[in-house]
């Protein structure tokens, strides 16, 4: 993370330019400096002046002319409308920089958690252990996953009240891996589903691309609105809804006690397979029944993380259904990845044995309640609107609560700072414009975050970034 005093070297390159361009002071069609030159004029490596012009080509300052340089794009209506819209294409662009931030990015919009927050510790104790071991780890995995895991995963699911044998469990490289197969094992092109609205980014990308229909049901502070939940089945009979019940992912919200009935009870009336992704089940308290084990999974096809609390890079998800449908999921596995990662896998086992597990969670639980304590007292303070209660969650869904704000161009100006935002469109499924941003209380120590939210409050964001 920065220093709360400084923005990072590429962040202070694309801040100069576009200002610059902004004032036009750097007239359109003019040729910015070499890069060698602008690394011998600014004291920084060659490899940054490349990211920041880059970043500058992102945000339409900028436009490349093979041969002879970078030069102040010309102004058109494409590019006009790019820096005032949200275009699929930002979808992508704002993912790539939330996978891939500088080093020394603030990430507000994260749907992460910092690096120091996981268990990197206990990750190479488990490593150091697993290489003085006898068994084997080099060799295939087991198609459903390593038995032993799946075994500790029926105990943990049977107390929290799932029904379920480990061999309807399905191992597989994070939840996401997860909802892939659930999505190609269940649907065809032209199928209709329906989501959360807002949702989860990585979920929409993954339905687009199966082009399947896709409906979303809006949500409350208690999640999905079930009226027009029960419209939305009479109407479309969809054959799925996915969604994400508990510290939901963007907005950190949970279904309440009468709405997860209710959805079950819609479901069952309409014939439609519930999807629960419950990557973050970890961190929900153990007296809080998931969909399935109200279900007794009969109807919901339950996927949750392993890893998502201890160490993300391990990758170990899982997703479990009734019998026959388990079976559909191995089988698409198989055709399409033969096994998950058994090294991985064993990893994973070795860290959930080594006795601290609950005070893991419970460590990580509190930490986050401390976190959206603190950075809802900051927003408070400054104005901004939090949507839903406080929860262990990283996420807030935030409004600046100011007639006619663009989270779009609070996004955009973020970028030029190196501030990572994330403006709630991309979580829609259409991705229909919304006053709205996802917050990760996480990463809400730094005091840059605080004083960029500060300033855009100050300029009343309005489709204009703050310079």
């Amino acid at each position: 993370m920065s220093s709360p005093q400084k923005t990072s070297r590429i962040g202070r390159l694309v801040q100069h330019f576009s200002q610059l361009i902004d004032q036009a002071k750097l007239a359109q069609g003019a040729r910015l400096p070499s890069i060698r030159a602008a690394a011998k004029e600014f004291e920084v490596t060659t490899f940054t002046v490349v990211q920041a012009y880059d970043r500058l080509v992102a945000l339409s300052y900028v436009e490349v002319r093979k041969g002879a340089g970078f030069f102040v794009a010309q102004a058109s209506p494409s590019i006009e409308q790019q820096r005032s819209e949200a275009p699929l294409g930002d979808v992508y662009w704002l993912l790539d920089d939330a996978f891939h931030p500088d080093a020394d990015a603030l990430q507000p919009g994260s749907g992460g958690m910092p690096d120091s927050w996981l268990d990197e510790a206990g990750l190479r104790l488990a490593m150091r252990s697993l290489a003085r071991g006898s068994g084997l780890i080099a060799e295939y995995g087991e198609s459903r996953g390593l038995l032993d895991l799946r075994q500790w995963l029926q105990r943990h699911l049977n107390e929290r009240g799932v029904p379920v044998q480990s061999e309807q469990i399905l191992l597989t490289q994070g939840a996401s891996q997860a909802l892939n197969i659930v999505i190609n094992a269940l649907l065809h092109p032209g199928d209709c589903v329906l989501v959360d609205d807002p949702g989860y980014i990585n979920l929409l990308s993954n339905l687009r691309d199966h082009k399947v229909k896709i409906i979303g049901v809006p949500w409350t502070p208690q999640g999905p609105d079930v009226e027009k939940l029960g419209e939305l089945l009479t109407l479309h009979r969809p054959k799925a809804f996915f969604t994400n019940p508990w510290l939901q992912n963007p907005t950190g919200a949970s279904y309440s006690p009468a709405v997860a009935h209710r959805v079950l009870q819609l479901a069952d009336t309409h014939d439609c397979w519930i999807v629960e992704d419950d990557v973050h089940g970890q961190l929900v308290p153990n007296n809080q029944p998931t969909l399935a084990a109200l279900d007794n999974l009969q109807r919901v096809i339950h996927i949750g993380s392993i890893s998502k609390s201890m160490a993300p890079s391990l990758r170990v998800g899982f997703v479990t259904a009734e019998p026959a449908v388990a079976e559909a999921l191995l089988h698409y596995k198989m055709t399409t990845g033969l096994y998950s990662s058994q090294l991985c896998e064993r990893l994973a086992l070795q860290m959930l044995n080594d006795g601290t597990q609950r005070k893991r969670c419970q460590r990580l639980r509190d930490r986050l309640l401390q976190a959206q304590v603190f950075a809802r007292q900051q927003l408070q303070q400054l104005g901004w609107q939090c949507w839903a209660p406080i929860a262990p969650a990283p996420y807030l869904w935030i409004g600046s609560g100011q007639e006619g704000f663009d989270p779009v161009a609070l996004t955009r100006a973020g970028l030029k700072q190196n501030i990572l935002l994330s403006p709630g469109c991309i979580f829609r499924p259409d991705l229909e414009v919304t006053p709205w941003l996802r917050f990760n209380a996480a990463f809400g120590e730094d005091p840059a975050v605080w004083r960029f939210l500060a300033e855009s409050q100050e300029h009343k964001l309005r489709g204009h970034q703050p310079q």
